[in-house]
């Protein structure tokens, strides 16, 4: 079982290095080896990284990149802001479900400094559902799960739409124009008062309109009739701050008590 990982950095100059890590980075209690010094290392919380003289294999190692998991993403970033972190990435929400930014080093290394997401309302995002939408309380067909799964590139087959089958309660967002599901979601009963949430969908084309939200507050709604006082609903997701504004609290995954 591995049970930690640590850096050893090739530096031009180990004093030198610890030294931005000190005073820029917020790093402590530094230590060195070696005299003249060649070797050395700082800390910050439980992470620790070294460092190690190498002039030569230091030269050749611009944009090599390292991350770092921070709890209190945006606090850092400011501290960083005020003491003059080289900044290359800004600060931001990426597709792949976290939020950071990136600081250069003064080697090369491109450090990236990473978070839970937060919500970030869209310019185009409305306030309250269209009209034209329609929220029906039931599962979706397996035509419509496998259509909308794949409008967000997830691969589904007609085998996996029979997890539909074993689903205690479902919604379906539907255009009345069209009369065509632009979006679902359902429940699973995992056990007496523990419930999960899966396959949260809304087509790209009609996201940002509050369709995810009114189909999660339809589906919240009935869990809440059905279920016991205190059940526990579970989801997984890399988009937590959309399901935090519902309530949700991240734990090993993200929950929230009904």
């Amino acid at each position: 079982m591995l049970k930690r990982s640590q850096p050893i950095f090739a530096v031009k100059d180990v004093k030198a290095t610890i030294a931005f890590y000190e005073n820029v980075l917020g790093f402590g209690s530094p230590w060195f080896w070696g005299d003249p010094v060649c070797f050395g290392g700082i800390q910050r919380d439980s992470v620790q990284v070294m460092f190690n003289q190498q002039p030569d294999l230091a030269a050749k190692i611009e944009g090599h990149q390292h991350h770092f998991w921070v709890d209190d993403l945006d606090g850092l970033h400011a501290r960083h802001i005020a003491a003059g972190a080289p900044i290359i990435e800004p600060i931001g929400n990426r597709p792949w479900g976290l939020r950071e930014y990136t600081v250069r080093d003064p080697n090369g290394y491109h450090l990236r400094f990473s978070g839970p997401t937060t919500y970030v309302k869209p310019a185009t995002a409305l306030d309250t559902m269209p009209a034209y939408i329609r929220i029906e309380s039931r599962l979706p067909t397996g035509a419509e799960f496998i259509a909308l799964a794949a409008s967000v590139g997830w691969k589904k087959t007609a085998e996996s739409s029979r997890w539909l089958a074993g689903s205690l309660l479902g919604v379906v967002a539907i255009d009345k124009s069209s009369d065509e599901a632009v979006g679902m979601a359902r429940a699973v009963e995992d056990a007496y008062g523990w419930y999960s949430i899966w396959d949260v969908v809304v087509r790209p084309v009609f996201q940002s309109q509050r369709i995810g939200t009114a189909m999660m507050e339809s589906l919240l709604d009935q869990l809440r009739r059905r279920g016991p006082a205190g059940a526990t609903v579970n989801l997984f997701t890399f988009h937590s701050s959309f399901y935090e504004r519902m309530g949700f609290a991240q734990n090993t995954c993200t929950s929230l008590k009904l």
